[in-house]
């Protein structure tokens, strides 16, 4: 493949020999979007490759040392299979849905595949790619799985456009039902957040169904109602879910329906769950809220937030109950989060769990900002 070498500062070389996926644009002379650019030292060897990309983000390293010499399209075509490979080991049994591709952590960073059944949603967060996507669709088309190939278009900086574009096979329908540890949920590809459901809270979703058994149970920004159904499942007592999206809150009653349980013995409240009080006590309360920054200037609003949510809430559970709280928010790191938390919750709690992002969406190990999801489970002593 043909390869264009760069000179980069000493701190970007000491970067990307320990791994890191990205090269900021500081020091580096400008290449086209998705050309293979090799790093040169102030030795004249090499300690990295990648493609270049736009924006702040100057190159997206795929390796270290000197480029390979098979072909670009062998190496992304072997990386994909190899991802697809490793994921049913990982997984948990009567699942058809999970992320095929997580970005870095699959040595792809700025690419994210995701299954929903036969469905695969490809999602480009770098214009590095755009140039090399006809491999990335020929490689995902081939997976034995795969019926459909789409596009979910939305990232403002890459595509500038809305929707879903069908890249191989049929178009799919509004919404795709798939299986999760046995139990049915509505993925809607088109619209949905994230791709189509939120995949990366599979794992906590299973840990609510197991501490649910007759516990009077609240979801807040409850979406479609996972976190719902999950507690249903598992025997909660009752379970209100609520949102602000009345979409969002027909798609959970309907998703009730589907796993076999009566949605008129629960509640379901169309309301802003920032401000929401239960009727009464709650045994079990989930506080999963969207991402609350996406810039600098809103860091020290989101970290308020999380302290104002959890000492409005946290005053709705019972004693002896369980407060399941997670953040998507990767500008908030994790002890800045459970600071929050800390600050927010009154009276004496325990912490009783704490996790992050499931096996299927691997980070890289020198990628920290990577982690982006944070979830714990307190005890209200």
């Amino acid at each position: 493949m043909k390869v264009t070498y760069r000179k980069a500062s000493r701190s970007t070389i000491a970067a990307v020999r320990r791994g890191h996926p990205w090269v900021f644009r500081d020091g580096l002379v400008d290449a086209p979007a998705g050309e293979v650019v090799a790093l040169r030292d102030e030795r004249d060897g090499v300690a990295g490759w990648g493609l270049a990309d736009e924006g702040p983000i100057a190159v997206r390293v795929l390796g270290r040392g000197a480029p390979p010499s098979e072909s670009l399209e062998r190496i992304i075509g072997e990386r994909i299979r190899r991802a697809d490979k490793v994921r049913p080991a990982l997984l948990p049994a009567e699942t058809d849905c999970w992320r095929v591709v997580s970005g870095a952590g699959d040595g792809l960073p700025g690419l994210v595949v995701d299954r929903y059944a036969g469905l695969a949603v490809l999602r480009v967060y770098s214009k590095a790619w755009e140039p090399h996507l006809a491999a990335v669709v020929d490689t995902i088309a081939s997976l034995p799985w795969v019926e459909s190939v789409v596009r979910r278009l939305g990232v403002g900086a890459v595509d500038g456009r809305k929707g879903l574009e069908v890249l191989r096979g049929p178009a799919p329908p509004s919404v795709v039902l798939v299986r999760e540890c046995g139990l049915i949920y509505m993925a809607r590809p088109w619209v949905g957040q994230k791709t189509g459901l939120f995949l990366d809270q599979r794992e906590h979703r299973a840990l609510v169904r197991r501490w649910a058994p007759g516990r009077r149970t609240a979801n807040l920004f409850a979406y479609n109602g996972g976190f719902s159904v999950a507690a249903a499942a598992g025997g909660a007592a009752r379970v209100c879910t609520v949102d602000i999206a009345p979409d969002a809150i027909d798609d959970a009653i309907e998703t009730f329906r589907l796993n076999g349980i009566s949605p008129e013995a629960h509640v379901f409240d169309v309301a802003d769950a920032f401000t929401w009080r239960p009727r009464g006590t709650v045994d079990l309360l989930v506080l999963d809220p969207p991402s609350l920054t996406h810039g600098a200037r809103s860091d020290g609003a989101a970290k308020a937030a999380y302290r104002k949510l959890h000492r409005h809430h946290g005053a709705a559970v019972a004693r002896d109950g369980l407060l399941a709280t997670a953040s998507c928010t990767a500008r908030v790191p994790v002890q800045t989060w459970r600071e929050a938390i800390r600050a927010g919750l009154q009276g004496d709690w325990s912490w009783c769990w704490s996790s992050g992002a499931p096996p299927d969406h691997p980070v890289a190990l020198a990628h920290e900002e990577a982690h982006y999801l944070k979830f714990a489970i307190l005890r209200r002593r």
